[in-house]
């Protein structure tokens, strides 16, 4: 099932335009977010998104109301991952055939499993839902979209269990993307809407296909 790829130009622009204003003001403050405050802005962004339902989702440090690591710690631990993909674009068809992305990205799902530490679903741990969107935070909207229930169905993907089918999922995005190009013959980053333009792609994607 395609997301974007039958669009046209315009059909695109108004999903993104539509997208749930509420999330957009959730990015706006999570972009805003000096680099010592992101631990509590994170955790505070993902319960709000509900990221590790049913799971108990991590808090920052300052909060101490469980043993580390914390929101803090994961943050630290995947800086160096995030340094990596700095140039990462989901719009670009090599972005996934690059070694040195996809191990980042790799070591980005094991971080962020321990996003939860309690609960009944995986033995605690964070799933694809929860990692999708952290990841997508850190890395400010360059690895998207967050697999969530709307994005899966429009895309035709069933649930995503490991980092490989996350690799998977992302290719499946990136070629909607490609097919999109191809037939309107407008660059993804040439058609987001005005007002989004400097938005990375993954983010854009997210929005197209997100919760209205």
């Amino acid at each position: 099932m395609p997301g974007i790829a039958l669009d046209t130009v315009a059909v695109f622009q108004q999903r993104v335009a539509t997208f749930s204003p509420s999330y957009i003001a959730d990015w706006d403050a999570w972009l805003a977010t000096a680099a010592q405050a992101r631990p509590a802005r994170l955790g505070k962004i993902l319960r709000k998104w509900q990221a590790c339902r049913p799971n108990t989702m991590r808090r920052d440090a300052a909060a101490a109301v469980h043993d580390a690591p914390y929101l803090d710690d994961l943050l630290a631990r995947a800086a160096p991952h995030v340094a990596v993909l700095s140039t990462f674009d989901l719009a670009d068809p090599s972005a996934l055939g690059n070694p040195s992305n996809i191990s980042a990205l790799d070591s980005l799902w094991s971080v962020f499993e321990q996003l939860s530490y309690q609960g009944r679903a995986r033995g605690g741990i964070a799933g694809s839902v929860g990692i999708s969107k952290a990841v997508m935070l850190v890395t400010d909207g360059r690895v998207g979209p967050a697999f969530d229930t709307e994005v899966r169905t429009a895309l035709g993907l069933g649930k995503i269990r490991n980092a490989l089918e996350w690799h998977s999922a992302l290719r499946v995005a990136s070629h909607d993307i490609q097919a999109f190009h191809r037939a309107t013959g407008v660059a993804f980053a040439a058609a987001k809407p005005r007002g989004f333009e400097t938005l990375a792609n993954g983010r854009v994607y997210d929005m197209a296909l997100g919760p209205r």
